[in-house]
């Protein structure tokens, strides 16, 4: 869903995003909105890295209670 949003720019950045709309055929809309998902993606990955340790140990033992055992076993036969 789309909104409509008003922005504030400085004058020499508009002219700018509009001659880099028009020469790549899109609008200034398109263009904010791309730069702004760009930065959501951007913002999504450095908090997944943020724990690149846990992110990687995700999902690697299957039941529903862990134990420090469970963990401690799967890091031996992952090393060992």
């Amino acid at each position: 869903m789309s909104s409509k949003l008003t922005l504030y720019i400085e004058e020499d950045v508009i002219k700018s995003i509009k001659l880099y709309a028009k020469e790549h055929k899109l609008s200034v809309s398109k263009v904010v909105n791309n730069f702004l998902t760009l930065l959501q993606k951007q913002k999504q990955e450095d908090d997944q890295a943020e724990a690149p340790i846990t992110n990687a140990l995700h999902g690697v033992l299957k039941k529903d209670r862990v134990t420090k055992e469970d963990y401690h076993h799967y890091l031996e036969k992952k090393y060992l």
